[in-house]
């Protein structure tokens, strides 16, 4: 039998049984993420997502319809993580500085490392109306999020007036767009490393000064 299409259990990492179809899948995906930084999403090709993954080529149609196919999968991964970490809701007596604090951190952490996926999915959402579609919803899905936030921090008096989703729109755009310049090759440092210390202190410092201007 192909070893790509053996669907015996193994254990994973955390002893739950997969199939090695699914470990299959996974390290093409991983691969994936390796190509993609080197090459971008326009350069790479499959056969070198596969001789990364240590593949045959034809055994990446057995998982994916298409390069494009395997993006979208990996988007949805990024987007599962956001989900999860960052979009967590802000718990009735918690603190609103402490809560962004730790959202940020987390954006910033899965945003380093998955930077080759949202920056091609960005960049296909130019042309492409689906994955428009999907980067859509992931924005849609962070500004939610960040909304809910700024109406707790305007029910304690800071920015009156001010458009909850205006606010949370530019500043996730800020954070986003941040993080872009601050890993990609193509940012405004590609010699620089910035170490997590460093980014979510400038991110928060600013995110925080603007939660708390009341004027």
């Amino acid at each position: 039998m192909n070893e790509d299409l053996d669907i015996d259990d193994v254990e994973s990492d955390d002893g739950a049984p997969r199939t090695k179809g699914a470990v299959t899948r996974d390290a093409i995906k991983a691969a994936a993420r390796r190509a993609i930084a080197i090459d971008g999403f326009a350069g790479v090709k499959v056969a070198d997502i596969m001789k990364t993954a240590g593949k045959s080529p034809g055994a990446f149609y057995l998982y994916f319809k298409s390069k494009e196919a395997l993006l979208h999968d990996l988007l949805a991964d990024f987007q599962d993580k956001l989900l999860v970490e960052v979009n967590a809701p802000h718990a009735p007596h918690e603190d609103i500085a402490t809560h962004l604090m730790e959202r940020l951190r987390a954006f910033w952490r899965i945003y380093r490392e998955d930077w080759p996926i949202a920056t091609a999915a960005f960049q296909m959402s130019m042309t492409d109306r689906q994955f428009a579609r999907a980067w859509h919803n992931i924005r849609q899905q962070g500004i939610r999020g960040f909304a809910a936030v700024v109406r707790k921090a305007q029910s304690r008096g800071a920015m009156p007036g001010m458009d909850a989703e205006l606010v949370a729109s530019a500043m996730t755009s800020m954070i986003e767009y941040a993080c872009y310049n601050w890993t990609a090759r193509g940012g405004d440092f590609p010699d620089r490393v910035i170490d997590d210390q460093t980014a979510t202190g400038v991110l928060s410092h600013l995110i925080l000064k603007a939660m708390a201007d009341e004027r």
